[in-house]
């Protein structure tokens, strides 16, 4: 089990406005989440995020009560917090209803879509794409998540947006175990692509179907690390002559 000692760039203490503190540190520490910059069955220490985010430790012991309260971290035996680990069919829950939503919020975002919005996704698309190929999972997480969050607001559904997010905290710390792969960003890098070349041409189903494909592709490669069994099955693979 590890500790939270290690420091987390997405953790940006620094910009952390005074006012409504504690609502900056729970929108941090969540966002920092989602993005997968903590891994399954990490714990959270209080005081090291505290120290780290540049605030008193009260703000961030109540967000890490709101997110138990939301599921993601559970209490252990020694009375510390980590966040949950995912079981499969857990995870295949989650991919199915990812595929409809994100899907459908992707199509909505493109027929809503203005000269504007388009600017600054191509511009999180060209951030991406460095970040895919640097080898720095770090930004490469950090980024895919702007990239993909950017998309979903624009369809304009408040709602759909989150629970849309509300997946991604769920899901974020089993993204982070199969990520620092070089081929897996690369693979991804390339449906990000497609994603991009359908809005400029506004065609929503085709934003959809690369929406799909992107998380379809990526769910395989997380599902291995979340299955054991199937994990050790792939390895004998690969290692064949």
């Amino acid at each position: 089990m590890q500790d939270v000692s290690a420091s987390h760039p997405t953790l940006n203490g620094g910009n952390l406005r005074r006012e409504s503190l504690q609502q900056q540190v729970f929108e941090n520490l969540r966002s920092a989440i989602m993005s997968g910059a903590f891994r399954p069955g990490e714990v959270l220490s209080s005081r090291a995020l505290a120290e780290q985010m540049g605030v008193s430790a009260m703000p961030v012991r109540e967000a890490l009560t709101r997110l138990t309260t939301e599921g993601v971290l559970e209490n252990t035996s020694s009375r510390t917090l980590r966040l949950r680990a995912l079981r499969p069919q857990d995870f295949d829950e989650i991919t199915s209803i990812r595929l409809e939503i994100e899907g459908m919020a992707a199509e909505r975002a493109c027929a809503e879509m203005t000269a504007k919005d388009l600017i600054g996704i191509r511009n999180l698309n060209d951030d991406l794409t460095v970040a895919a190929f640097s080898g720095d999972v770090d930004w490469y997480l950090g980024a895919n998540a702007a990239f993909h969050a950017a998309i979903y607001k624009v369809s304009g559904w408040p709602l759909l947006v989150g629970m849309i997010e509300r997946l991604w905290l769920m899901v974020g710390p089993s993204i982070r175990i199969s990520v620092p792969d070089c081929a897996h960003m690369a693979t991804s890098q390339y449906f990000h692509d497609q994603i991009m070349a359908a809005l400029d041409v506004g065609d929503g189903k085709a934003v959809r179907e690369a929406i799909v494909d992107d998380i379809r592709t990526a769910a395989k490669d997380i599902r291995a690390f979340l299955d054991p069994d199937k994990k050790q099955s792939l390895i004998r693979e690969v290692s064949k002559p």
